[in-house]
């Protein structure tokens, strides 16, 4: 500056020592530059950041609020300052301008910090705003930020190196071309679970806050979050188990999702029927059968049905064999279908069947295929429990006899006294 160069002048010639001329230069260049540093920070923080600030909070708009929060405004206003410091130096060391260099170089280091920063903070605004929003909430932004973040840091490393040392960014990476073989080697794992990660966003394989049992690694529980590499989950018994997200491309593994979305829960269960109990019905427990409420109406129209098809068959002769007759297990499956339409915790708008499966040693298996009107745990086990206790004791009153390997008891009932 003409001034400062005057008063440089004025003082050799007041016959000071010319080195310590330029040290009194160099102080009032540096006061100087820090004079203009506090104003140009004044000027970013109270005005800009106020008249910012004032903006988001009249906004209707979410996305600026995570922004904010994140001081990724603040961030920029950073940056402000750095570049009128940057664009000052030729100005006021252009009595010692041999420093300027030095300097410059020291601000765009800076500057490149305050990028770098500026990078993290906008990506970790912009996880928080896409995992508050439903509609992105599926999508691999967390991945995608992480990726980003290891590029801005690779990018801001080459760049500095090549600052320091004045060589071409494109030097240094080619320099680095003969390490990549190393490098994939080193991070294998991590490249592995890269891949894997952006498969599980792309396919929808798991997301966080799904209930999913993955029995080879022992987990069974909720979903907290989906690293680079791993995904994270805390357990029933409130453990924390990490797993490797290749695990969840290359492995089997059960996700309860859409019984959550569905706000059901299937029950699926056998009972098992002693072969030897099963009959035709005779007039006694006709008769008590058609005091059932849930079956009353049905085995009436279907006594009709059969009496009908016997009459026009000329069914003669007295045994069962002889027609069409009605059995206790047909009429113990029709009764569990009934029950469980009407039971007020099972949703018959979804499949709703009692079928027979093919008898084995431990008898004839009754299936009760159906869905629980609630997918809350505890509530649905007690669901569970109160409709086999009910269908247990009901055997009875069909004449039938649940299936029971033979016990100890068994065989003492049995041997001879």
């Amino acid at each position: 500056m003409d001034t400062l160069h005057w008063t440089t002048e004025f003082l050799l010639r007041k016959g000071l020592d010319p080195q310590l001329v330029q040290w009194i230069a160099l102080a009032v260049d540096l006061l100087l530059l820090l004079l203009i540093s506090l104003v140009a920070d004044f000027f970013a923080r109270r005005i800009i950041l106020s008249v910012i600030h004032a903006a988001v909070k009249r906004t209707k708009a979410t996305w600026d609020d995570y922004f904010y929060d994140q001081k990724v405004f603040r961030n920029i206003a950073h940056l402000v300052p750095a570049g009128i410091v940057y664009e000052s130096l030729p100005i006021v060391f252009n009595d010692i301008p041999g420093i300027i260099p030095i300097l410059e170089k020291l601000v765009v280091l800076y500057i490149l910090i305050l990028f770098v920063s500026l990078v993290n903070r906008t990506l970790r605004a912009l996880e928080n705003w896409f995992t508050m929003t439903a509609k992105y909430a599926n999508t691999p932004v967390r991945t995608i930020s992480q990726v980003v973040r290891i590029l801005a840091w690779f990018g801001a490393i080459i760049s500095a190196i090549s600052i320091l040392t004045g060589m071409k960014a494109g030097a240094i990476l080619g320099a680095f071309a003969g390490t990549t073989a190393i490098l994939i080697l080193v991070f294998q794992d991590t490249i592995k679970g890269l891949l894997a990660n952006f498969q599980i966003h792309m396919y929808d394989l798991v997301k966080v806050g799904d209930w999913i049992t993955f029995s080879n690694y022992g987990v069974d529980g909720d979903v907290m979050s989906i690293d680079l590499t791993t995904v994270k989950v805390q357990n029933f018994d409130k453990t924390v188990s990490t797993v490797p997200a290749t695990a969840f491309v290359n492995d089997s593994f059960m996700n309860w999702r859409g019984m959550s979305e569905a706000g059901v829960r299937r029950i699926k269960r056998n009972i098992h029927i002693d072969i030897t109990s099963i009959g035709h019905l005779d007039e006694g427990l006709f008769s008590s059968l058609s005091e059932i409420d849930l079956i009353s109406t049905f085995v009436a129209q279907r006594q009709s049905e059969i009496d009908g098809t016997n009459k026009k068959k000329d069914t003669k002769g007295a045994s069962l064999l002889n027609g069409r007759r009605q059995t206790n297990i047909g009429l113990y499956r029709k009764y569990i279908e009934f029950y469980l339409r009407n039971h007020p915790d099972i949703n018959s708008d979804f499949t709703l069947m009692v079928r027979q499966l093919q008898p084995t040693t431990e008898g004839l298996p009754i299936e009760v295929y159906c869905f629980s009107a609630t997918t809350e745990w505890t509530r649905y086990e007690e669901i569970i429990a109160d409709i086999f206790d009910h269908l247990y004791a009901a055997t009875s009153h069909f004449d039938l006899a649940l299936f029971q390997s033979p016990t100890g008891a068994d065989i003492r009932a049995v041997r001879p006294s």
